[in-house]
Protein backbone atom coordinates (compact mmCIF):
# COMPACT_ATOMS: atom_id res chain seq x y z
CA UNK A 1 0.00 0.00 0.00
CA UNK A 2 1.15 2.86 -0.98
CA UNK A 3 -0.04 6.65 0.07
CA UNK A 4 0.40 10.26 -1.42
CA UNK A 5 -0.64 13.65 -0.14
CA UNK A 6 0.01 15.64 -3.47
CA UNK A 7 -0.59 18.74 -3.72
CA UNK A 8 -3.05 19.55 -6.86
CA UNK A 9 -0.78 20.63 -9.78
CA UNK A 10 -3.43 18.60 -12.73
CA UNK A 11 -6.82 19.00 -13.75
CA UNK A 12 -7.20 15.94 -12.67
CA UNK A 13 -6.21 16.34 -9.10
CA UNK A 14 -8.73 19.60 -9.15
CA UNK A 15 -11.56 17.47 -10.53
CA UNK A 16 -10.97 14.63 -8.22
CA UNK A 17 -10.67 17.12 -4.86
CA UNK A 18 -13.91 18.56 -6.39
CA UNK A 19 -15.86 15.25 -6.68
CA UNK A 20 -14.50 14.18 -3.10
CA UNK A 21 -16.03 17.28 -1.35
CA UNK A 22 -18.69 17.14 -3.15
CA UNK A 23 -19.23 12.96 -1.76
CA UNK A 24 -18.41 13.49 1.34
CA UNK A 25 -18.72 17.14 2.59
CA UNK A 26 -21.26 19.03 0.08
CA UNK A 27 -23.84 16.78 0.38
CA UNK A 28 -27.71 18.07 0.35
CA UNK A 29 -28.16 16.50 3.77
CA UNK A 30 -25.28 18.33 5.37
CA UNK A 31 -25.82 21.48 3.20
CA UNK A 32 -29.46 22.24 2.59
CA UNK A 33 -29.53 24.82 -0.83
CA UNK A 34 -25.91 25.25 -0.88
CA UNK A 35 -24.36 25.68 -4.24
CA UNK A 36 -20.38 24.20 -4.24
CA UNK A 37 -17.72 26.93 -5.71
CA UNK A 38 -15.66 25.23 -7.66
CA UNK A 39 -13.65 28.55 -7.97
CA UNK A 40 -14.10 29.70 -4.28
CA UNK A 41 -11.42 32.47 -3.55
CA UNK A 42 -10.32 30.34 -0.67
CA UNK A 43 -9.26 27.31 -3.35
CA UNK A 44 -7.96 29.96 -5.76
CA UNK A 45 -5.62 31.72 -3.12
CA UNK A 46 -2.14 31.09 -3.65
CA UNK A 47 -0.74 30.40 -0.13
CA UNK A 48 -3.43 28.01 0.39
CA UNK A 49 -2.18 24.13 0.17
CA UNK A 50 -4.70 22.31 -1.86
CA UNK A 51 -4.10 18.61 -1.88
CA UNK A 52 -5.75 15.12 -3.07
CA UNK A 53 -5.08 11.57 -0.93
CA UNK A 54 -3.69 9.01 -2.95
CA UNK A 55 -3.82 5.67 -2.15
CA UNK A 56 -2.27 3.08 -4.81
CA UNK A 57 -2.33 5.88 -7.07
CA UNK A 58 -5.97 6.55 -6.80
CA UNK A 59 -7.77 9.72 -5.25
CA UNK A 60 -9.29 8.51 -1.89
CA UNK A 61 -9.40 12.11 0.11
CA UNK A 62 -8.55 15.37 0.34
CA UNK A 63 -7.73 18.53 2.30
CA UNK A 64 -6.38 21.87 2.43
CA UNK A 65 -4.23 23.71 4.66
CA UNK A 66 -4.23 27.65 4.99
CA UNK A 67 -1.22 29.22 6.93
CA UNK A 68 -2.08 31.18 9.82
CA UNK A 69 0.78 32.90 12.37
CA UNK A 70 2.94 29.91 13.63
CA UNK A 71 1.03 27.28 11.96
CA UNK A 72 -2.04 26.43 9.67
CA UNK A 73 -5.64 25.76 9.64
CA UNK A 74 -6.65 22.35 8.08
CA UNK A 75 -9.47 22.75 5.93
CA UNK A 76 -12.16 20.45 4.14
CA UNK A 77 -11.06 16.80 5.07
CA UNK A 78 -12.61 14.30 3.52
CA UNK A 79 -12.15 10.98 2.98
CA UNK A 80 -14.22 8.67 0.27
CA UNK A 81 -17.51 6.80 2.08
CA UNK A 82 -16.78 3.31 1.65
CA UNK A 83 -12.78 3.87 2.77
CA UNK A 84 -13.31 5.89 6.13
CA UNK A 85 -12.56 4.07 9.39
CA UNK A 86 -10.39 2.16 7.59
CA UNK A 87 -7.08 4.13 9.39
CA UNK A 88 -6.79 6.39 5.82
CA UNK A 89 -7.51 9.46 7.85
CA UNK A 90 -4.84 9.04 10.33
CA UNK A 91 -2.91 8.73 7.73
CA UNK A 92 -3.66 11.62 5.18
CA UNK A 93 -3.36 13.65 9.10
CA UNK A 94 0.10 12.46 9.61
CA UNK A 95 1.52 13.12 5.92
CA UNK A 96 0.01 16.89 6.67
CA UNK A 97 2.00 16.98 9.51
CA UNK A 98 4.90 16.09 7.68
CA UNK A 99 4.21 19.09 5.09
CA UNK A 100 3.51 21.31 7.75
CA UNK A 101 6.28 21.08 9.60
CA UNK A 102 8.31 21.35 7.11
CA UNK A 103 7.16 24.48 5.99
CA UNK A 104 8.35 25.57 9.95
CA UNK A 105 4.45 25.46 11.70
CA UNK A 106 4.46 24.74 14.87
CA UNK A 107 0.62 24.28 15.10
CA UNK A 108 -2.65 23.19 13.76
CA UNK A 109 -6.26 24.44 14.10
CA UNK A 110 -9.45 22.81 12.26
CA UNK A 111 -12.87 22.98 12.86
CA UNK A 112 -14.39 19.48 12.94
CA UNK A 113 -17.84 18.37 12.39
CA UNK A 114 -19.28 17.27 15.58
CA UNK A 115 -18.81 13.58 13.94
CA UNK A 116 -15.21 13.78 13.61
CA UNK A 117 -14.53 14.89 17.13
CA UNK A 118 -13.81 11.50 18.37
CA UNK A 119 -11.58 10.60 15.77
CA UNK A 120 -9.38 13.84 16.23
CA UNK A 121 -9.16 13.72 20.00
CA UNK A 122 -7.56 9.73 19.32
CA UNK A 123 -4.93 11.59 16.80
CA UNK A 124 -4.28 14.57 20.01
CA UNK A 125 -6.12 17.44 19.07
CA UNK A 126 -8.17 19.51 21.84
CA UNK A 127 -11.23 21.26 21.83
CA UNK A 128 -10.14 24.91 21.86
CA UNK A 129 -12.02 28.11 20.78
CA UNK A 130 -9.51 29.55 18.20
CA UNK A 131 -12.06 31.93 15.84
CA UNK A 132 -15.33 33.11 17.00
CA UNK A 133 -15.84 34.47 14.34
CA UNK A 134 -15.50 31.64 12.43
CA UNK A 135 -17.32 30.09 15.13
CA UNK A 136 -20.06 32.56 14.26
CA UNK A 137 -20.39 32.08 11.26
CA UNK A 138 -19.86 29.08 8.67
CA UNK A 139 -18.34 26.90 11.15
CA UNK A 140 -21.20 27.28 13.75
CA UNK A 141 -21.95 23.52 13.82
CA UNK A 142 -18.83 22.87 14.44
CA UNK A 143 -16.15 22.23 17.57
CA UNK A 144 -13.00 23.79 17.40
CA UNK A 145 -9.75 21.68 18.07
CA UNK A 146 -6.13 22.45 17.84
CA UNK A 147 -2.55 20.27 18.14
CA UNK A 148 0.55 21.39 18.56
CA UNK A 149 3.29 19.62 15.99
Amino acid sequence: MTYELRELASPEDWEAMHRIRLEVLFTAERHPGLVYDRAHPHDTEPTHSKFVFMHDGVPIGTTRLDPRGEGGIVRLVAIVPPLQRQGHGSVLEALLIDYARARGMKRLWLNAARDAVGFYEKLGWTAEVWDEVELATFAHNCVQMTKPI
